[in-house]
Order: C-alpha cells, then structure tokens, then sequence
C-alpha cells in the first residue's frame, strides 16, 4: 500500500537604501525557501517513488505511468503553472511515455519570457534486463538514487520556489524527462516540440543521480559550457559548502546532453556512481538524506540566482568537445623557477645555541649563486642585501625581495675571527607575492594560479597552484596585466578573492617590499609576476 505524499505545503536620497532594503528582504525570503528543504520530507519522496508498487518505474509501464501521477498530483497541490501540452502538465509522446513539466513565471515584465529549465528524468529500468542493468535481471529495480532521489529534490525545490514572496525575474520551468533510460527519449521530444519557445530557454540544469553525497563531494557536468558558469555556481555555493568537482568531458548519458546538442548551457549534479547502479540493491534505505538536502539547497540557489541574475552566461561552443586532456593542459603548472639563493638551512631548534641569530647552512646547490660566491655547509648567515637574518623566515624574505644586481652577503664561518662578506648576483627577479598565472577562456573575470614560490607570502598565505583568484582588492580580475599591476602596487596587505573547489574565500597577502621593478614575464611561459 501506498502511503500518502504529505508535505506542509521618490527622491534620490531614499532610492539607496530602498533598494538596499528590498535586496535584503529577498536574500531573507530566498533564505527561508532553502531552509525550507527537509531532508526528512526529501528521504519520504524517495521512499515512495522507489516502493516495490511502482514496478521500476519503466517508460511506459503501469508502475512509470502511477510515478507520473504521483508526481502530477504534487505539481498541482502546490499551485504551479502545468506547461505541458493543451495545458497540462504531461506532454505524452512515443509509446506511452510521457513528461511532466511545471512552470513558475518571472516577476518581471521584460525578463519573464525567458526560460531557465531545472530538470530530472523519473523512469527507471523496471525489473532489469541485460540491455539496462548489471543484475540480476528479472528482480524490481527501485532506483532510488537513479533517479529518485532527482524527482525528490525537483519537487523539494518547486515547493520551496512557491514561498517565495516575489519570483524571481526570469521563468522557471521544472520538467520530470520520461524514457531517459531508453535513450534521453523525454528530453529530446521535448526539444523537438517544446512547450515554450525553444529560443526562451537561456540555461539547463539537470539533477541525476544526487542521493549518495559523499565526503561534501557534488560533481558538476558542463560547467565549460557558458561562459562565466564556474564563478557563479562559487557563488551560490557559499551559503551551502559543497566541494564542487568539476568534470569536463561530457558524454550523452543524461538529459544535460539533449540541450548542450542544442547550444543551451547546461550544467548537471552528480553525487556518482556506486555498487547499486541499475541493480534491484538501489534502494532507499542507502539514500543520503542530509546530503541530498544539501544539494537539493544547492540547486535551489542557483535556479534563483540564474532567474534573477542581470545576464545569464553564453553558450561556448568549444566546452562541448573539451577533455581532461584539455583540463590537464590547461591546468598545467608552471615550470619552478630556480632558487634565488641556492641554499637550505637547519630549523632553529637545530641551533648549536639557542641566542644564535643567523641561519646555518646545510646545503649549497651546486651552481647556484650561494655556490658561486663560496658558501659551504656549516657557515651561518647573518645578513643578506643589508636585512639581518637571525632566523629563516628573515634570510627567506630578504632572498625572495632582494634586486637582481649584485648584492652582499654576509656570514660567519668556523675558523675565522671575522665576518666574511662576499658579492652574488640572485637568480631571476625579486619577489613580492610569489604567483604565476594564465587566463582561463571558459573564465573571462579569472586567473588560474599556475605555481606558487615556496616560503612566498602567496604560500605563506595557503594558496596553492589551480586557485581561481576572481578579484584582487575588491576588484574583479579584467585581465592579466590588471592582476599584475594590482600584485606589484604599493599597497600590502593585498586582498584576493580566491575560489577552490567550488569554495570562496578572502585570501589576504602580506607582500614584500618591491625592492626593484620586476623583470618583463617571459611571453613563452604564463604570465605572473
């Protein structure tokens, strides 16, 4: 037996704050929707769909048509818009089959005609068969993760868009695909004979498969395929702390395909894939119910941040064909410069006494200036380029900050009464911050960190090389020599607004003193400083 779905359904000087005043109350209002996300209403969804009553959920079978009913009935209670075919919600095609689509519309008078397209496929394999499962065939296969757990958010996130007190400024069209197991059947109908003008739809989002978060892990297909889609989806995520896995081969194996063929941006959610895939042992039971919440919170910040964003990204034609192949070139680090100095010292509590302030040696890297000029293991630096160095950190930023022309060193050495001094030219140009960089073309108001100097004060700050710096003191990155003038100004600390893995974060460095400007970058490598 079924049990029943239940879910608790003027002048100038005042247009500042009035307009202020409205932003908050749609940041509180937005809040409320998301909190409104339960991972209990969440796991109820997923329990029901995935019961044994539904036979699998097949397109086309009695078990896939009671799914499309109960899914109807829900769109209904909630008050949304049907936006199928002869205004319904289905849209039937092929044998039997049919989609499910709803429609919020926008607020606003202009905007509204365009469409942004939240999407999850609701048919499942039946009981299984050589062609769409591992086995044991002939057993009901629930699919609780594939793809209820999609429908359940879908329907998590339509409930929570109907509290909002205003909606959002573009429409919202929130579709259930059928026959997406037989082939993106549902999809492709729907974008042969859409239900809107095909021309209104700007973005697509697809949720398959969003049941089994793990490690705050959430992979993300298509984000390469508009411009600007990465940042924003940082974004969204920074009330929500995702880990965000960006994967950017794309294959036709969910309704994402259908749109990106059709030169939509499309981005899908993606917990991965386990053990119970196409098996009958998808059950609801392994669902994860407060990660699913999570990304369920997720998704709904970005289908109103989408909706009401001032523009949307543009579809990149070339993020259809990239690879990882094309990620690894990109993302490929910058070749280490050579160290300045060409030393490395014992830790302070290797001392021979504790009072010493300079910094022993241990090694000297053949050929390098230490080497040129004479150092050997043992002697103990007290001064370089005229900045004492009574501890590592202190010998480290006065190598990194030092000129290129000739500079003095100065150290003790067993055996001799006096300090020796002796002149070296450091290798490469003083260091301020301690990064490299390269544009990324998906990413137009971006900088992909490359490489980061060891002991920098980029370093010392915990960047890291494939860090997305998307603002340097307040400002958004314009380009790369912007970055660079903003990196080697006057002004310390600097201020970076740094993205990894889908998590924002204010980053401040404390830059070196620019003791001479800094050599022109080499055109053959990435730029930086």
């Amino acid at each position: 037996m079924i049990r029943s779905i239940c879910i608790a359904v003027c002048s100038f000087a005042v247009a500042i704050p009035t307009a202020v005043s409205h932003a908050s109350e749609a940041g509180a209002a937005l809040e409320t929707a998301r909190d409104s996300i339960s991972a209990g209403e969440l796991h109820d969804y997923v329990e029901d769909l995935a019961d044994d009553i539904f036979e699998g959920r097949e397109a086309g079978s009695r078990g896939g048509r009671a799914a499309a009913a109960l899914i109807r009935k829900r769109l209904a209670e909630l008050g949304l818009a049907p936006a199928g075919s002869d205004g319904d919600y289905y849209q039937p095609f092929g044998n039997g089959y049919r989609n499910i689509i709803a429609k919020l519309e926008g607020s606003d008078p202009e905007l509204k005609g365009q469409h942004i397209l939240l999407g999850a496929h609701y048919d499942h394999v039946g009981y299984g068969a050589p062609s769409n499962s591992y086995g044991p065939f002939g057993y009901i296969h629930n699919g609780a993760d594939d793809n209820a757990s999609g429908i359940a958010s879908l329907l998590e996130v339509a409930e929570a868009l109907t509290q909002l007190e205003t909606p959002p400024k573009r429409s919202i069209l929130i579709a259930f695909w059928d026959a997406e197991e037989k082939g993106l059947l549902g999809s492709e109908h729907w974008i042969d004979r859409p239900t809107v003008p095909r021309g209104s739809l700007r973005f697509a989002m697809n949720a398959d498969m969003v049941g089994r978060l793990r490690d705050n892990r959430l992979e993300i297909y298509g984000v390469r395929t508009g411009h600007g889609i990465r940042r924003l989806l940082a974004a969204h995520n920074e009330s929500i702390g995702l880990r965000l896995d960006f994967t950017w081969e794309l294959k036709p194996n969910s309704d994402h395909w259908t749109f990106l063929s059709h030169n939509v941006p499309v981005v899908m959610f993606h917990t991965g894939l386990h053990d119970n895939y196409h098996r009958p042992s998808d059950d609801a039971h392994l669902v994860n119910d407060d990660g699913m919440q999570t990304v369920a919170r997720f998704m709904l910040q970005n289908v109103v941040g989408l909706a009401s964003a001032p523009s949307l990204p543009t579809f990149r034609r070339e993020g259809r064909g990239e690879t990882e192949g094309t990620r690894r070139n990109l993302e490929r680090r910058s070749p280490p410069s050579p160290p300045r100095l060409g030393v490395t010292w014992a830790p302070e509590s290797e001392r021979a006494q504790a009072s010493d302030e300079s910094v022993v040696v241990t090694q000297v890297r053949p050929g390098s200036p230490a080497d040129r000029a004479g150092l050997r293991p043992g002697d103990r630096i007290i001064r370089l380029a005229g900045q004492p160095t009574p501890d590592g950190d202190a010998l480290l930023a006065a190598t990194l900050a030092a000129p290129v022309q000739p500079v003095t060193i100065a150290f003790e050495r067993t055996g001799e009464s006096e300090p020796l001094e002796r002149t070296l030219s450091l290798a490469g140009g003083p260091v301020r911050v301690g990064i490299s960089w390269r544009a990324d073309p998906a990413e137009p108001a971006m900088m992909l960190i490359t490489s980061v100097v060891p002991g920098s004060p980029a370093a010392r700050a915990g960047l890291a090389a494939l860090d997305r710096i998307y603002a340097v003191n307040g400002v958004d990155v314009a380009g790369s020599d912007q970055l660079r003038d903003a990196l080697l100004g006057g002004a310390s600390p600097v201020t970076l607004h740094v993205e990894r893995h889908g998590q924002l974060r204010t980053v401040e460095v404390e830059a070196l003193p620019q003791a001479a400007p800094a050599a022109a970058p080499d055109e053959s490598r990435p730029s930086g400083e």
